[in-house]
């Protein structure tokens, strides 16, 4: 059989998905086994809290976040169980989908392998066709960052870095074909639309050692680095919240003590500066309902 290409990725697992092929009691009992483990890493015992440096936390915006992972880690609030159950979720997706690309015939290879670069590690989702892959599951508003292929200018949580790391890392792996590109295979929880958004990480990867010296350099600081600003609650606002990076940090409340959390039909939203009182439900970290 002919090895198919990368560029057929996404057309091939909607056929699956369809019935049209592909799927089979072995692809099927993968999915199972993988379920379960999952399941069992996550819930079986509290999620050990990581102080070290990663692959998939040094391009952040928000380098005080990794200072205070380094430096003060008693000071991290602790993961609500409705994030958890969230994070179990893109775990699920993820299985499924390079499972989905399996049974769709595509090479899948090197999954969860753990890299190593400068010092710093991290484990890398798949290399589908040779390509070095990150799996992602995007709201509707994350998910159009990737579909209009604008991530390096909106980048909140560190992707670009991310991936790219993995690339680096893998430029003496046989399994990587493709030394300089990679790409994220990426899932709407809403819609189910999936698509894959290549970049080509020459520079990135000419940058790497650079890039990891400078975020050691602040991390091993004495003070962390300053907090990022906030922002207008929605426009013509008179209220700031936390900018989307702060909002998922475990430190909020160290940078923000002043900080109050309202309960939105869109989910929480945390204010440092109310001058308008918002008509909805406030969050108690003491009395958490979640």
């Amino acid at each position: 059989m002919q090895q198919k290409k990368i560029t057929t990725l996404v057309g091939d697992i909607y056929s699956v998905i369809k019935g049209q092929g592909g799927w089979d009691a072995y692809i099927a009992g993968l999915l199972g086994d993988e379920v379960s483990e999952l399941s069992k890493r996550r819930f079986s015992k509290p999620e050990a809290y990581r102080t070290h440096l990663s692959m998939s936390g040094i391009g952040a915006p928000c380098k005080r976040r990794l200072w205070y992972k380094i430096n003060n880690s008693k000071e991290a609030k602790g993961t609500k169980a409705s994030d958890l159950l969230k994070f179990f979720f893109g775990d699920l997706i993820e299985s499924l989908i390079l499972n989905l690309a399996k049974a769709a015939g595509h090479k899948v290879t090197g999954e969860q392998t753990k890299m190593e670069i400068n010092g710093l590690k991290g484990s890398r989702d798949a290399v589908i066709d040779g390509m070095t892959i990150d799996v992602k599951s995007a709201s509707p508003i994350a998910f159009m960052k990737f579909k209009k292929g604008n991530l390096r200018q909106k980048d909140s949580f560190g992707y670009i870095s991310q991936l790219s790391s993995y690339v680096a890392a893998g430029k003496d792996d046989p399994e990587v074909i493709d030394k300089t590109n990679g790409a994220f295979l990426v899932v709407n929880k809403v819609t189910g639309e999936i698509l894959l958004d290549v970049h080509d990480f020459t520079k990135d990867i000419e940058d790497k050692a650079k890039e990891i010296q400078a975020v050691k350099d602040i991390v091993y600081a004495a003070k962390p680095p300053s907090r990022l600003d906030p922002v207008p609650q929605y426009k013509d606002s008179s209220n700031l919240k936390l900018c989307a990076t702060c909002g998922y940090c475990e430190f909020k409340v160290k940078c923000w003590p002043e900080m109050r959390t309202f309960v939105y039909s869109s989910g929480l939203q945390y204010l440092v500066e109310v001058n308008q009182e918002p008509r909805v439900p406030e969050y108690s970290y003491d009395k958490p309902a979640f």
